[in-house]
């Protein structure tokens, strides 16, 4: 199969396109054929250097989060069949998503919504799991309770104003004066600007 890997870490002249054996999945595993990759700082920070601190193996294939559809399935693995849409974080101690296929572990996958295409929801496991790591398990955010988001229409920010207003939280956000239609569509209450101006939309609270 296709993929990009990094024998060596440095800059981007290390990135390689090469033709590398497919990997197969173990009983507990699936295999999936990707349909798309997202691309997060996190990856060249790895090629810079900072897989070794990981403890990954050279060669590596870059690439935390993918999108794409089942491929084959472990002998073990009950959740997931051949042929189902999903989406996920997968680990680089195996083969990331800049790849044709990419082994993952059934919980490190989920089933792909029918409202996102694949370009899209390829996009949302790191920003949706740095959010609610934030704001759920280290801030133990209530209903009820006001919530600032700062940068809310960032990855991660948009993803913690959404999951913050599923939640029943009272949402103020900070974004661009531009990204305010934006922030206010994803349920952020109040919307502070950069000017440092704040426009009430809703008293509740």
């Amino acid at each position: 199969m296709k993929a990009v890997t990094i024998s060596k870490y440095g800059d981007q002249s290390v990135l390689t396109y090469a033709d590398i054996e497919r990997p197969k999945p173990k009983s507990d595993e699936v295999l999936v054929h990707n349909g798309a990759a997202a691309v997060n700082p996190v990856d060249w920070k790895i090629r810079d250097g900072l897989g070794e601190m990981f403890g990954l193996q050279l060669p590596i294939v870059l690439g935390c989060e993918i999108s794409g559809t089942i491929e084959e399935v472990g002998s073990d693995v009950r959740d997931f069949h051949a042929g189902d849409p999903v989406y996920g974080y997968v680990s680089l101690q195996r083969n990331g998503g800049y790849a044709e296929y990419t082994i993952a572990k059934s919980d490190e996958i989920a089933p792909k919504p029918e409202s996102l295409d694949f370009d899209s929801v390829a996009a949302v496991a790191v920003g949706a799991l740095t959010s609610w790591q934030a704001i759920f398990d280290t801030a133990n955010l209530q209903a009820g309770q006001r919530i600032l988001i700062t940068g809310a229409s960032g990855g991660v920010g948009s993803m913690a104003v959404q999951l913050a207003k599923a939640k029943g939280a009272f949402v103020i956000a900070t974004a661009s004066g531009k990204n305010e239609e934006f922030v206010r569509s994803l349920g952020a209450d109040d919307c502070r600007l950069h000017s440092g101006k704040i426009r009430r939309e809703s008293a509740r609270g």
